[in-house]
Order: C-alpha cells, then sequence, then structure tokens
C-alpha cells in the first residue's frame, strides 16, 4: 500500500548539532578514532545481510540521523576515522527478531579494515571503557545539498529539463561481512550522495516502508520504517516464543517465516491507534 508523501526535513533540523563520543583505538598495529551515539541518545538500528544486500532499518527520525552521520565522516581526513553503529544503538530485526550485527562505515582509501578489527569492534570490552572525548558534528551543508536535490527532483516531475552534478566515477564500496560484525568503505563523494539519498527518508513510502537506495547496486540500502520500534518489540518477543515451542523448525528460513507469522498475533495483544498516515511529529529528525 502506497502512503501520502511526508515532510521534507527541515533546515534547522539538518543543521542541528550531533554529539558523539570519540574513542581512540588501536588494533593489529593500526590506530582508529572511533565516534558512536551516546549512550543517551534514544535512536535504534535494525542490521541484516539479505541476498547480497546489507539492509539498516530505524524509524524515520533515525534514517535521516544515519545520513546526517554518513555526511559528516565524508570530512573526516583522518585516516582510522569510524562511524560505528555499535551494540548499544543495535535492535532486533523488525520482522524476525533476529539479532542486528555492529556496522562500521570507514572513509576510503585512507582507512584500512580487516575482518579481525570489524569483529574487535563489537565486543562489549571496547563500549564499557570510558570515552576519550565528546566531539559535536554539524552538517548545516547537507541542508543545502538536499535542497537542491530535491528541487532538481520536483523539476524533473514537472516535465523541466534538469542537469544533474556529475560525479566523477568512484572506486566500487567495500563490503565486509565479518559474522557478527559488517563494514563500508566508501570514497567520500559516495558517502556525501549516500547522505542525501536517505535524508530524504519519508519522501515516498510502501508498505509502511521508506526505501532510500542509496548504493543499491553496490549492496548497501536504508529503509525508514513505520512503527518501528513496536514492530521490533513484537518481533523480538515472537522470536523467544516460537524457540520456546517444542515444534520450532530446525531450519532457519522455516524458522523466520514461523517467527514473522506470530509476530502478527503478538503485535494483536496490544491493539493501539496504528494509522497508516505517517506522523507529522516523526518527520523531525532533530537530533
Amino acid at each position: 500500500m502506497v502512503v501520502p508523501v511526508d515532510t521534507d526535513p527541515s533546515a534547522a533540523a539538518l543543521s542541528s548539532r550531533i554529539r558523539l563520543h570519540r574513542r581512540t583505538w588501536r588494533h593489529e598495529g593500526r590506530g582508529y578514532e572511533v565516534m558512536s551515539l551516546r549512550p543517551g541518545d534514544p535512536t535504534r538500528f535494525s542490521v541484516e545481510r539479505w541476498q547480497r544486500v546489507l539492509l539498516i532499518r530505524s524509524d524515520l527520525a533515525g534514517a535521516r540521523l544515519l545520513g546526517r552521520l554518513l555526511w559528516d565522516l565524508s570530512y573526516q581526513h583522518r585516516p582510522g576515522a569510524l562511524l560505528v553503529l555499535d551494540p548499544h544503538h543495535l535492535a532486533p530485526d523488525p520482522f524476525h527478531g533476529r539479532p542486528s550485527p555492529t556496522v562500521v562505515f570507514g572513509l576510503a582509501p585512507a582507512t584500512v579494515l580487516t575482518a579481525a578489527t570489524v569483529r574487535a569492534l563489537r565486543r562489549p570490552a571496547l563500549w564499557r571503557t570510558r570515552p576519550d572525548g565528546t566531539v559535536g558534528w554539524r552538517t548545516a551543508s547537507l541542508a543545502e545539498a538536499y535542497a537542491e536535490c530535491r528541487a532538481r527532483q520536483d523539476a524533473r516531475a514537472a516535465g523541466t529539463p534538469v542537469a544533474w552534478p556529475h560525479l566523477p566515477e568512484q572506486p566500487d564500496p567495500v563490503v565486509l561481512d565479518a559474522g557478527s560484525a559488517c563494514a563500508v568503505l566508501a570514497t567520500a563523494p559516495m558517502l556525501r550522495d549516500w547522505a542525501v539519498a536517505v535524508t530524504g527518508a519519508g519522501s515516498y513510502w510502501h508498505s509502511g516502508e521508506s526505501c532510500t537506495e542509496p548504493c543499491y547496486g553496490s549492496g548497501i540500502d536504508v529503509h525508514a520504517v513505520r512503527h518501528y520500534q513496536r514492530l521490533v518489540s513484537a518481533a523480538t518477543r515472537a522470536r523467544a516464543e516460537v524457540l520456546a515451542a517444542p515444534d520450532r523448525p530446525a531450519d532457519p528460513a522455516g524458522l523466520d517465516c514461523r517467527v514473522s507469522r506470530h509476530a502478527v498475533t503478538v503485535a494483536g495483544r496490544r491493539p493501539g491507534p496504528w494509522d497508516d498516515a505517517p506522523s507529522p511529529a516523526a518527520a523531525v529528525a532533530g537530533r
């Protein structure tokens, strides 16, 4: 089902300061500056590897916040600068209740990551250490870039010839699947291009999701999900109940199918005003 277009994020919402924790960390002889959301930030992300795609889901505000984080990461010129969606800010898959892997974003080609380094970034011991400081990221220039992109889209929809900016050919992004963690390495221009696309989450909805496809051809996708928190809660409970049943399916695909069906029953235990129109309040991604 297609639902109406949501409100675009305001320039103020895209320009407000984002406060992140910074940790100086070494692994395999290399130094890294690890940036992550602060523990008090309520944003949660769900991550899954679907076929060959790394799919990241959140609510509308969370998806737009990720766009802002990618934008500012593209301007971090220090080798080893990493943006990590750490375990504290991860939630289970909202449809099957599977745990989410940690996701690490880095700037190519300056940053070098191995599978062992990526897995180490998931270890709880790292996130229990005191951060070395707090950094403030501002994304004022993202508002201008997003406004220009929407203006071009509106002109094209009206039938007006539009000249799109030329993005020089970039190396393909590297997606490293390390099991309990995943890493994405991309160039600065590509990260900025993704950021604009992800910031547009909410401009189109289908079946309760707004798909941004910042780099689907290379296996990266970000979705805003309506009623995200409720779906995560229902899927998590449903998976626990299905796993506790003596007749649970042995194969992962059959288990996921039963969980997704049972999640509908779990959600029905607490009916609420789950309307089909996007919430205007959720459209503002001010962080």
